[in-house]
């Protein structure tokens, strides 16, 4: 992201093999929905959107199925917000987030853009992850739960990328608050005791060079 205004940001998709990182990447760009991919292969899919003043870039970084901890730190580096994506078919992709999680905390502290994003709500016959337990690891990680599918619509894609979005440019406003705060704390002028100070210490070393 520029450090002087927003023109882009990197989103990390992070989630078990098979919960369907990739179809979500996917239908994000082009708006299709294609249920076969290479689920070790990474990949970074990018999105120009034009803007009044002007384009914004989106970096989608779709990870691989079996990440190590020093993997998903790098990745959660190099991004500014992230996707957990789990399948409501699958309850052991929803518990394997919480080390995704623990990472993410780990290099970026706990407020920063996150969402938790069950998949494949269309099966509802496979369900395995009720309301209840998917609510709970909504709290349990502080951030806006989605259940969509990415097989039967666009929309609730795109709804998880318009709250990501929101998230990061609020967290972008912020940073940039703090940079100028504190950017006016150094250019702030010194108090009238401070310069008095200043100048009777400044009359002393003279008095000191005079002396000799």
């Amino acid at each position: 992201m520029s450090q002087k205004r927003f023109t882009g940001a990197r989103i990390v998709l992070l989630g078990a093999s098979g919960v369907g990182k990739t179809a979500f990447a996917v239908r994000y760009i082009t708006k299709r929905f294609i249920g076969d991919y290479d689920r070790d292969k990474e990949m970074v899919y990018t999105r120009h959107l034009p803007t009044p003043r002007d384009e914004i870039t989106l970096d989608i970084l779709d990870t691989g199925a079996r990440l190590s901890s020093e993997t998903i730190e790098k990745h959660t580096k190099w991004g500014d917000g992230y996707i957990l994506i789990y399948s409501l078919t699958d309850r052991a992709s929803l518990t394997y987030l919480s080390e995704v999680k623990d990472i993410i905390t780990k290099v970026k502290g706990r407020d920063c853009p996150l969402t938790l994003v069950g998949n494949k709500s269309d099966l509802i016959s496979a369900r395995e992850v009720n309301d209840e337990e998917s609510s709970d690891f909504g709290q349990k990680f502080d951030c806006p739960k989605f259940e969509i599918s990415v097989a039967e619509t666009c929309q609730g894609v795109l709804e998880v990328m318009d709250e990501i979005m929101c998230q990061i440019k609020r967290d972008f406003v912020k940073n940039m608050n703090t940079s100028n705060q504190l950017a006016i704390a150094d250019n702030k002028p010194r108090s009238k005791l401070y310069s008095m100070k200043k100048a009777f210490k400044k009359r002393i070393n003279r008095s000191h060079s005079d002396t000799f």
